[in-house]
């Protein structure tokens, strides 16, 4: 099969990551950066990658098949807009931007893939997840908590749009669509944009919950699906899976059973997105995904008052 032309837009540390796996398993042509002087830095690194500070100069010069859009969200719609009307297949990096209209404006131009950056439904947990779901009987609740220290406010987003994102796309991933949501906001540091958030989703006869917050010196990434018999445990950092079950549970000596898989190959999910984005015909995430979620999230960010007066 003859590798795509691709060239990735923003050189933060995940645009760095992207360009990397792009010229493993494409042909990278070109590096954009508003700072020339990043996108040069990053283009040197590999062989025949020119640099660009301009995307649409970038479009005009090199036959570009395939782009990732790696920049603060809210560029992403314009810069999404630009390269499909060029006829340039796009994965857009979550948030997928900052207002709603702007990414369904993005429904007209389907005579390309635009694919939205949701990386852990590619986690090997996730796969394992749903392969071991069976066991555990109807799905009562999932529950999620995510925990980061990099604040992003300067990107004009609070801790919702930036990590609560991912795991309102994964309930509805496994649970359907949202009926309603509730939520807590805490701005602990920033009277204009939440810090920690606490969310409540309702999918009918199943519940969800999330906890976020951008404070805590930690990383944690995980997640809790409890079932009728049983529950199961997944960590998208160690790529972990535990599957629990109770053993006599009525009688005098109640148990746990707990099993650990782990996937024999742990293998990074940003690579299994980009090769689903360039070579699988269908999209395991489509932009209708993408906006669904954005409506969930914009509604929690409203329920729960997003910047203060």
């Amino acid at each position: 099969m003859k590798k795509k032309n691709t060239a990735v837009i923003g050189t933060g540390w995940f645009g760095r990551a992207h360009a990397r796996n792009y010229a493993q398993e494409s042909t990278l042509v070109a590096i954009c950066d508003v700072n020339e002087a990043l996108a040069q830095n990053v283009a040197k690194q590999y062989d025949n990658v020119h640099a660009y500070n301009d995307v649409e100069q970038m479009i005009k010069n090199e036959k570009i098949e395939a782009v990732s859009i790696v920049t603060p969200p809210s560029e992403i719609p314009r810069l999404t807009e630009i390269c499909a009307k060029a006829g340039i297949s796009v994965l857009m990096e979550k948030p997928l931007g900052l207002d709603l209209e702007s990414v369904q404006k993005l429904r007209q131009y389907d005579n390309v893939r635009i694919q939205p950056g949701f990386i852990e439904l590619y986690n090997p947990v996730i796969e394992e997840l749903q392969k071991h779901l069976p066991e555990i009987g109807e799905v009562l609740t999932i529950s999620s908590k995510r925990i980061g220290l990099f604040p992003r406010r300067h990107w004009g987003m609070g801790v919702v749009l930036d990590l609560a994102t991912h795991d309102v796309y994964l309930q509805q991933h496994f649970l359907g669509a949202v009926q309603d949501v509730g939520a807590m906001l805490r701005y602990f540091y920033s009277e204009q944009y939440e810090d920690a958030a606490y969310i409540l989703l309702n999918f009918g006869k199943s519940k969800g919950s999330i906890e976020s917050n951008w404070l805590t010196p930690t990383k944690y990434r995980r997640m809790f699906v409890c079932g009728s018999e049983g529950s199961i445990e997944v960590d998208f950092i160690t790529q972990e899976v535990h599957i629990l079950h109770g053993s006599d549970l009525t009688g005098d000596n109640p148990r746990t059973i707990d099993t650990c898989v782990q996937p024999l190959r742990q293998e990074e999910p940003l690579r299994k997105e980009i090769l689903n984005f360039l070579n699988d015909k269908v999209p395991r995430v489509t932009l209708e995904d993408g906006i669904k979620t954005m409506e969930v999230v914009l509604k929690i960010l409203n329920i729960g008052g997003s910047r203060k007066s």
